[in-house]
């Protein structure tokens, strides 16, 4: 099945197998754009989720950030009873479940919009009232750690997250992760997805952390080391979101990423985001002259999203007002009902 991502929304770009999407990608000749969010911030606009907002300024893709594999949730959606009791059932003490007060003691607009945070609500069901893939992050940290295991890089939460809808994992490197041990996450990864998504990997900005030499962000080292472990798609922060990181030296592990036979992709994600419109449109042009192939904005602004000026001006400098009009406005049910 030939998949093209500037044409097709729905069923059949939401099925789309590992090959299929990286085939659509390339295909796309680097005008795919990413969105993120976050699971759990109220959404922008009450009554719709993040991920339909950023479908409908441009984005190709949305990744939600945070997504818990055991208490899933999607806000702008209404939680499911099955949501809301294993929810608060975290919350209370004992084996007592959570319940949906008496408008007697909480009022029912309150009510209304706390739960619309979406709790039960796993990614398929918000990729099927996109149209677009949506992918997750999970965290590359030790099962020694203190953060939620639910969240953790594990094959396990990989498998979980397919079997929710998700259409990719997201995994960023923290500095205190070594390159080797980091690339085992992604293998972990890669073993739970299997073939029916994509992984992602790579760097993103840590409070300057990874600041040492510029050169030396990320090294061809560990671009082979992801490589072997089953990364489909290689994560660089884009030039000028890092102190000195050059259209040159963005364009040069670019192409030590195809090289690899993986892609690329450049994103936002130091709360640039929430920049004038003007430096995000500069911002989108260097990172598509580094020749990357996807092209990713943060969700540092309000609301777990980017502002809605900012993502559509960020689309329409990679890809142009005739697609990314098309993106806003193409039904998720075509395909079902043409």
């Amino acid at each position: 099945m030939a998949v093209k991502f500037l044409n097709d929304i729905g069923k059949k770009l939401n099925e789309a197998s590992r090959k299929e999407l990286v085939q659509a990608i390339q295909g796309a000749s680097g005008r795919v754009i990413i969105g993120e969010t976050v699971t759990f911030k109220q959404s922008l606009i009450d009554g719709v989720s993040n991920v339909e907002l950023i479908k409908s300024w441009g984005c190709d893709m949305a990744t939600i950030n945070h997504y818990n594999t055991k208490m899933p949730m999607i806000p702008g959606l209404p939680s499911t009873q099955e949501g809301i009791e294993k929810f608060f059932s975290y919350w209370n003490e004992g084996e007592n479940k959570g319940k949906i007060p008496s408008t007697e003691n909480v009022e029912s607009s309150f009510q209304s919009t706390f739960l619309e945070f979406g709790f039960g609500r796993t990614i398929g069901e918000v990729k099927r009232l996109s149209g677009i893939p949506v992918g997750m992050t999970l965290e590359p940290v030790t099962e020694e750690s203190d953060y939620p295991k639910s969240r953790i890089a594990s094959k396990e939460n990989a498998k979980t997250g397919m079997d929710h809808g998700a259409s990719y994992i997201t995994m960023i490197s923290t500095p205190s992760m070594s390159s080797k041990d980091f690339a085992g996450c992604v293998n972990n990864v890669r073993e739970g997805v299997e073939e029916r998504g994509l992984v992602k990997a790579g760097k993103m900005p840590w409070g300057g952390s990874f600041l040492t030499k510029t050169d030396e962000y990320i090294t061809i080292k560990e671009i082979e080391l992801l490589a072997k472990a089953g990364a489909d798609v290689i994560i660089l922060p884009a030039p000028g979101t890092v102190p000195g990181l050059t259209i040159e030296l963005v364009k040069s592990w670019v192409n030590v990423i195809h090289e690899c036979g993986l892609l690329a992709e450049t994103t936002i994600g130091t709360s640039q985001e929430g920049a004038d419109v003007a430096v995000i449109q500069r911002i989108a042009i260097d990172s598509k002259m580094t020749g990357a192939d996807l092209f990713q904005i943060g969700d540092s602004v309000y609301g777990g999203s980017c502002s809605p000026e900012n993502v559509m001006a960020f689309a329409k400098a990679i890809k142009g007002q005739r697609h990314v009009l098309r993106r806003m406005a193409v039904s998720p049910m075509r395909g079902e009902v043409l």
